[in-house]
């Protein structure tokens, strides 16, 4: 049973120890499938999920019952889809080499890191002391630390590129998704106006019928 789920995640773990060697095998051997990049990103978000619920008060100030685990996972898979999007757009640019696939496959298989601290974190979180919450700040960063530069050495083999350019692309890639981002707010912000507007006339329509 263990050899079969380890034949499983066998790619999620060499990207751990060795993610350049990984990265190539799923970009030119096809080792990666969609369908287990999108297992790992579900599996993330169950992780965070226990992770929101039931870390200890000293290290999460927030009422458990003021979290909901969908739209967390909504929010999450949004930001996710936006920085593909944004990556894809912005290498086609600077002649990156990967595809919009490839490049969504790289974000949730470097997530890998996540998945194996985020409940054992939250486990210890209710172990310890207050004195000891730098510990458990050290393995959660530890986490997050380990699955940004996944995903920096991902999107350096997909597309192809030097350390220098990938940064650069990185930084346009955050730049692109901002402007999205602020796309997207001021086109829900216009329809919003256009219905008030819409509402307010025919209200004033209706009273003088």
């Amino acid at each position: 049973m263990i050899k079969k789920i380890f034949k499983f995640y066998a790619l999620n773990m060499r990207l751990l120890y060795r993610p350049i060697d990984g990265f190539h095998r799923m970009k030119f051997e096809k080792e990666g499938t969609l369908r287990m990049a999108f297992l790992n990103f579900l599996l993330v978000c169950v992780s965070y999920a226990f992770f929101n619920q039931f870390t200890s008060i000293l290290v999460n100030q927030d009422h458990p019952h003021w979290s909901n685990s969908l739209w967390d996972t909504i929010t999450i898979f949004a930001v996710l889809v936006l920085f593909c999007i944004s990556n894809w757009a912005v290498t086609s640019l600077t002649d990156g080499e990967g595809k919009f696939k490839e490049i969504f496959m790289t974000v949730c298989y470097a997530m890998t890191p996540l998945v194996l601290i985020l409940i054992p974190a939250t486990l210890f979180s209710n172990v310890i002391t207050m004195q000891e919450t730098g510990f458990f700040n050290l393995l959660v960063g530890i986490g997050i630390g380990w699955f940004v530069l996944l995903v920096f050495i991902g999107l350096i083999v997909i597309h192809n590129y030097g350390v220098f350019k990938a940064v650069a692309t990185v930084i346009f890639t955050f730049v692109a998704l901002m402007i999205i981002l602020f796309l997207i707010t001021l086109f829900f912000s216009l329809i919003q106006q256009l219905y008030v507007f819409i509402n307010s006339i025919y209200r004033e329509v209706t009273f003088r019928m």
